[in-house]
């Protein structure tokens, strides 16, 4: 769905009726909502700690771990109903967080992912009850930092792209939401199909991290093949990141890996003697219909060879383009000595005169053709050098970025 067409369809996506599509991937259908007993219980998460095997269909495995939202006053658990009513007072139907602004809903943070060209998002709605949304699917194209969208600090606003939206533009701030609200749709029975497009860039803002912590998969998902020889070879063939978590992301980038998540609130005494907290609770799934093929130790041979192919073009290509300073250093040549080399013409001497003038002409052209030479012997020398990061003062400075963040081209 583009951004022109959260714009016409504003009235309809207030988690209504949404444009019919194609079910390609029916298997997100078929996936059983999580009953609140279980999800209730200290001792549910880890549906399969063992890593599946090809027969086997993948279950959910929910993640040990939570996101406290606040302390509430039930001092013991309580029935599902209980607890749906609970959250129908606090948070709106489109905004299931703590919002000071009802106005930046689902629909503003979907809207900002698609309008910064960072998400691809498709709602896939149910056939018996189309106001119902059954799952989700999100390819993230890129994570940009506040220098990718323009920004120059984190609270000034900027225009969306395509303009017409309810809202006339978002912060940095707001950008940041979008990765997290936007997963927040529905608890316990919807799910999201995620994957991370094969050119999303590596260089990641450090806050993608946490998104990853609870919306990203696990070790406990992955089937054996992948735990214990796709991955490892994978990361031998890589630099060794400063942020271990940084492989494992580039290798869903490269390899082309989609997981499945899903959330759902849960009650629970995150410290002894205080009241129960309301918490959200994060599962993820290993897609059964993925190929193991693609990331293959022959597939992956065949993957970096190509790369240091391309890489290797680039190199060479970069070195027959004349730099912005080598055209610079020419006009200047050609602005102290007059026409450009290639369009003097040689004039036939008639005298002592015109000899001594060819004379000088020849040492003039000498003179340009070594400078230029010069110039040229050391693009070369610098293009040999491989430079780490993109402006790396810069970004070792930056909050968002950083060194944490690590080179396209090594990952």
């Amino acid at each position: 769905m583009t951004a022109i067409d959260y714009i016409k369809n504003q009235p309809r996506l207030q988690d209504k009726h949404l444009t019919q599509t194609t079910n390609t991937f029916s298997a997100l259908a078929e996936f059983p909502p999580l009953s609140y007993a279980k999800a209730a219980n200290p001792n549910s998460g880890h549906t399969s700690s063992k890593p599946p095997t090809p027969t086997q269909k993948s279950d959910y495995y929910t993640k040990p771990y939570y996101q406290h939202i606040h302390t509430i006053h039930f001092p013991k658990p309580i029935t599902l109903k209980e607890l749906q009513n609970y959250i129908n007072r606090i948070f709106y139907e489109t905004s299931l967080w703590t919002t000071k602004n009802v106005t930046k809903n689902q629909t503003f943070y979907d809207y900002i992912l698609v309008d910064s060209m960072s998400a691809s998002i498709v709602h896939h709605e149910n056939q018996n009850n189309p106001d119902q949304i059954d799952y989700s699917t999100c390819k993230i194209i890129r994570v940009a930092s506040y220098r990718d969208l323009g920004f120059t600090k984190l609270h000034t606003q900027k225009p969306f792209n395509t303009p017409g939206f309810y809202i006339p533009g978002y912060t940095y701030t707001d950008y940041q939401n979008a990765l997290f609200y936007t997963f927040f749709r529905r608890p316990f029975t919807h799910s999201w199909f995620i994957q991370l497009q094969f050119n999303c860039p590596k260089l990641i803002p450090n806050w993608f991290y946490e998104w990853w912590y609870y919306f990203g998969p696990v070790d406990q998902i992955y089937p054996e093949p992948i735990l214990k020889t796709f991955l490892p070879y994978y990361q031998k063939q890589k630099p060794q990141p400063s942020i271990p978590i940084l492989s494992k992301i580039a290798f869903h980038i490269d390899m082309g890996i989609p997981w499945i998540c899903s959330w759902h609130f849960h009650l629970t005494q995150l410290q002894p003697d205080m009241p129960m907290s309301l918490v959200k609770q994060f599962r993820v799934k290993w897609w059964d219909k993925y190929d193991q093929e693609r990331c293959s130790i022959t597939s992956m041979q065949k993957f970096f060879t190509d790369n240091r192919n391309i890489e290797r073009s680039i190199v060479q290509l970069s070195r027959s383009i004349p730099t912005e300073d080598q055209r610079q250093h020419s006009r200047q040549l050609i602005q102290q000595y007059g026409q450009h080399p290639q369009q003097q013409r040689p004039t036939s001497p008639t005298g002592s005169d015109s000899s001594s003038k060819s004379k000088g002409k020849k040492t003039v052209l000498l003179e340009i053709f070594q400078a230029l030479h010069k110039t040229l012997d050391v693009s070369d020398s610098d293009s040999d050098e491989v430079n780490q990061q993109d402006e790396p003062m810069q970004d070792s400075e930056d909050p968002l970025r950083g060194p944490c963040a690590q080179d396209p081209n090594e990952i």
